[in-house]
């Protein structure tokens, strides 16, 4: 190819090179700005302090009567409804129990549905929305309703985050939720967890008389049986293994199939002695897996998981056709004959207990005074949000236009200028490459814009960015493919900033107005379909805005280059 200068081009092309040079500022701070804000979008749902939090735990007195000595609640992380059968132990359970099935809650990941389970609050009222949830969680828990009760409480686990997600500031135990932290360890804010793993001296109690965590092999069972042979009242224990294997090989994996079976025999070691005429055991899962590997979202196989029920105060061979993760807590309350956890958006499953009709009726009223409560808590908290969104939607709106407009009459005047053109053929093939390979891959490797697209643990943002650095390295050999016709150097860089320019406004529009319709803070948790779009277009803009920085770097370079080799041979 030849290229030629025309005998006016030279002061269009100064001006054409500084506009590059602009562009490339304004994209690669825009990568980071968009991906600064595509990472922090896990860490914007959660809530440190949610409304329930803000109020006192509605604790109400049943009056039943206590079923069991001593509770065993057993999660086995990971673990869906169909791979939980043909296990020797579990099936063994099940035949002297309760067989029945429970529903997750959405977000469909670890650490909200332990305080699911232990509270009796969904993560989209518990504020613990994800597994990057790092403070303490200021609600009313089945811990701190046993030691109101003066029973002791333990728990055997290989997974680190179970006593640190319900710490309790030791001056505040008499005075239960809601919960003032010591002024030195806000949980406004990381601070917390950073200094109560620098200070052990910290003013912190865990809510477990006796925690155990066993991450060698062999050690769950050993702290299990351990722990099955003192005298807790009530026993809290999570096993890992299945939930690992999932995330590394997915669930229609042997692997996983192995997994379940290890989770079974630990499990027999552990509560394989326990005296089912006195004690309970109740065993459910936070969640499953897909075939594929990962959670987070609604899929059935994600979300339906076993609810094993067996032993003294349990009636054998009864079902729960609606049972949820969060009526697990006041059911293991009423087999302690204990209140209910005074947060708890659950209900008894007094279909499953021995108790007779006017203890199931107390435990029934005691459960919609408490509903009651905590439901108007949030309905009115979500109320608020709502109109506060409505009240700065317009303005947003607004905003995100009025710099729509802007861009658009700047490009205008940049073209009049000749320092950018808009040639469509080009526009067409290299400007939607990015988009086109980008979203592609979140519908198809991404599991159909789910949450759990993640078949290995990480941030959701982790996935998007790697799908994103595909696309860009696609959407920049499409960039330089599309400009290597044009006939001049000028016309050739003219041409990548208006490509630049119509690359970086279809990443930017949508995304914000994406944030003017869903800005945080999340007090209610977006859809699946918006959990994933949201980061995806947050990350989409840092990625395209490097796609196109990078497309005008490398069209900056082969002009200085070219124009370098055509210059004239000094006069001698």
């Amino acid at each position: 190819m030849r290229l030629t200068r025309g005998p006016n081009e030279t002061a269009p092309t100064r001006k054409v090179v500084i506009a590059a040079l602009a562009l490339l500022v304004l994209g690669t701070v825009g990568a980071v700005k968009a991906g600064m804000a595509g990472a922090s979008f896990m860490f914007d749902l959660e809530q440190v302090t949610p409304a329930l939090a803000r109020s006192a735990p509605a604790i109400e007195q049943p009056g039943t009567p206590r079923l069991a000595r001593r509770v065993f609640v057993v999660i086995i992380d990971g673990l869906g409804l169909d791979h939980s059968y043909e296990l020797p132990f579990l099936d063994e359970l099940r035949r002297r129990g309760v067989d029945t099935e429970a529903v997750s809650h959405y977000p469909s990941w670890s650490r909200p549905n332990y305080v699911s389970i232990l509270t009796g609050v969904p993560p989209s009222a518990s504020g613990v929305r994800t597994n990057h949830h790092q403070t303490a969680v200021q609600l009313d828990s089945l811990m701190d309703r046993a030691h109101a009760a003066g029973l002791h409480t333990a728990s055997a686990t290989d997974f680190t985050p179970l006593p640190r997600l319900f710490l309790r500031p030791r001056s505040a135990l008499s005075e239960l939720p809601p919960i003032e932290i010591d002024s030195e360890l806000h949980t406004t804010d990381e601070q917390f967890t950073t200094a109560a793993v620098r200070y052990p001296d910290a003013d912190l109690v865990s809510p477990f008389d006796d925690a155990r965590y066993t991450p060698w092999p062999g050690g769950f069972s050993e702290a299990g049986a351990a722990l099955a042979a003192g005298d807790a009242e009530l026993v809290v224990m999570i096993v890992t293994v299945v939930d690992e294997a999932g995330h590394a090989h997915g669930a229609a994996s042997p692997q996983y199939r192995q997994a379940a079976e290890i989770a079974d025999r630990a499990l027999a070691r552990a509560l394989g002695h326990v005296d089912l005429t006195q004690d309970a055991i109740v065993i459910t899962a936070d969640h499953g897996h897909t075939a594929r590997g990962g959670h987070g979202g609604t899929e059935p196989e994600v979300m339906n998981v076993p609810l094993i029920v067996v032993g003294a105060g349990v009636t054998p061979g009864a079902t729960s056709p609606d049972a949820r993760l969060v009526d697990i807590a006041p059911t293991v309350a009423a087999l302690l004959g204990i209140p209910a956890p005074g947060h708890g958006l659950g209900r008894t499953l007094t279909e499953l207990l021995a108790l007779d009709e006017p203890a199931q009726v107390r435990r029934t009223v005691a459960d919609n005074l408490r509903l009651i409560s905590t439901r108007s808590i949030v309905a009115a908290a979500e109320a608020r949000a709502d109109l506060d969104v409505l009240e700065h939607r317009a303005a947003r709106i607004a905003l995100v236009l009025a710099g729509t407009v802007f861009a658009t009459v700047l490009a205008v005047l940049l073209r009049r200028r000749h320092v950018m053109r808009f040639d469509l053929r080009i526009l067409a093939i290299a400007a939607p490459a990015f988009f086109v390979v980008y979203y592609a891959l979140i519908a198809t490797v991404g599991q159909r814009f789910s949450p759990s697209l993640v078949p290995a643990q990480g941030h959701l943002a982790d996935a998007l960015i790697r799908y994103g650095l595909v696309a860009t390295l696609v959407q920049l050999l499409a960039s330089l493919w599309a400009l290597r016709k044009q006939p001049t150097l000028g016309t050739r860089l003219a041409t990548a900033n208006g490509l630049a320019w119509v690359g970086f406004m279809l990443a930017i529009v949508p995304a914000a107005l994406v944030w003017a319709f869903f800005p945080p803070p999340y007090v209610s948790v977006p859809s699946p379909y918006w959990l994933v779009l949201i980061p995806a277009l947050e990350v989409g803009v840092a990625c395209a805005a490097l796609s196109f920085a990078l497309t005008l770097a490398v069209e900056v370079v082969i002009f200085a280059s070219r124009a370098w080799h055509r210059a004239p041979p000094p006069i001698a």
